[in-house]
């Protein structure tokens, strides 16, 4: 997916910049939703 993605931005602009970070941890889903709750908890408080 990250190749199609590269080469649809190749197709229309003379250069492509491309940073990709994963952290997979085996057991834990939905992290980032749940990344993105404690974050808006901890600024309501």
């Amino acid at each position: 997916m990250i190749k199609q993605a590269t080469d649809a931005v190749t197709a229309v602009a003379p250069r492509v910049s491309l940073v990709v970070k994963a952290d997979i941890r085996p057991g834990y889903t939905n992290q980032l939703e749940g990344k993105v709750q404690r974050v808006e908890e901890q600024l309501r408080a």
